[in-house]
């Protein structure tokens, strides 16, 4: 069952900055003034949040090129160089979009289902959950869309034991199913979450997956992304690592219903406060009102 935990709401990536760039297309095109303005857009950010490191990709949405991919890490008490041969084990939150669509082929689930997450705490085998509002009370009964923009853990979880009864093998087999199989790098989860804005098949769960992450930005824990130029759709992600630091996470796209770009900002910090709505997704709306202007 820990397995299983696990793989719902984290999966391990390789937090690689330059290094990454070998899994670039070949034919991808670095459009260099928006390479230099993100730059600029995240130093700012990590400088106000004293933060560790952090990464931003963007990715031209029809075609998967990659339009530019800025790393940077803390170089002394303030300054930010990119990162070269920088490669750090860590997790990600931004998993939650992708199990839920699992779910949601399974046909046993449906994001206007009502789950109920009590106060915030659920323990199953051995395992504690805790919503990131726990100490508040927790959300009581939601549905699972709602738990998808409050970024509820154990909504999540609840919704997979529904469609998975607890077997780890058979939700990486839907994954597997779903063409998922590689998610170990941030420009991996972003081409996941490209492949959801770009599906012109309209597939009846995909399209109601699309609608939530628009309502997470719009009512959820990614207002911080919304932009008065253009609709987003996304999600946020938080996590604690084992050495107490944050990774704060949004990936999403833009415009919601005719993706052009997708977008992944993820910032490592240490300390509280952690937001990957106020944090990352305030790093994603600069990027996206300036790339509107």
């Amino acid at each position: 069952m820990r397995t299983l935990v696990l793989g719902i709401f984290t999966i391990s990536c390789l937090w690689a900055c330059q290094s990454n760039q070998h899994k670039v297309k070949s034919d991808s095109i670095i459009d260099s003034t928006l390479q230099v303005n993100i730059t600029s857009i995240l130093k700012n950010k990590l400088s106000e949040l004293n933060a560790l490191s952090g990464q931003a990709i963007v990715m031209e949405a029809q075609t998967g090129n990659i339009k530019a991919m800025v790393g940077l890490e803390r170089k002394g008490s303030a300054d930010y160089q990119s990162c070269e041969n920088f490669s750090q084990a860590y997790e990600s939150a931004l998993m939650q979009p992708i199990s839920i669509l699992a779910a949601l082929e399974t046909g046993k689930v449906k994001l206007a289902d009502t789950v109920d997450v009590g106060d915030g705490i659920y323990i199953c085998k051995g395992d504690t959950i805790k919503d990131h509002n726990w100490h508040r009370g927790g959300y009581g009964k939601i549905t699972i869309k709602q738990g998808l923009a409050s970024s509820s853990d154990i909504a999540v979880y609840k919704a997979m034991e529904t469609a998975f009864n607890g077997h780890t093998q058979a939700y990486y087999d839907q994954l597997k199913d779903m063409g998922i199989s590689n998610l170990d790098t941030p420009l991996q989860i972003l081409t996941t979450y490209n492949s959801i804005a770009n599906n012109k098949n309209n597939q009846a769960n995909i399209d109601s997956l699309k609608q939530a992450l628009k309502y997470v930005v719009t009512d959820g824990l990614g207002q911080p992304a919304k932009s008065d130029k253009v609709q987003i759709a996304g999600e946020t992600g938080t996590i604690q690592l084992e050495d107490g630091s944050y990774i704060v996470e949004f990936c999403g796209y833009f415009p919601a219903d005719v993706p052009q770009y997708s977008i992944i900002v993820s910032i490592h910090k240490e300390g509280l406060p952690a937001s990957g709505g106020l944090m990352a997704g305030d790093v994603f709306r600069q990027i996206v009102d300036y790339m509107n202007e």
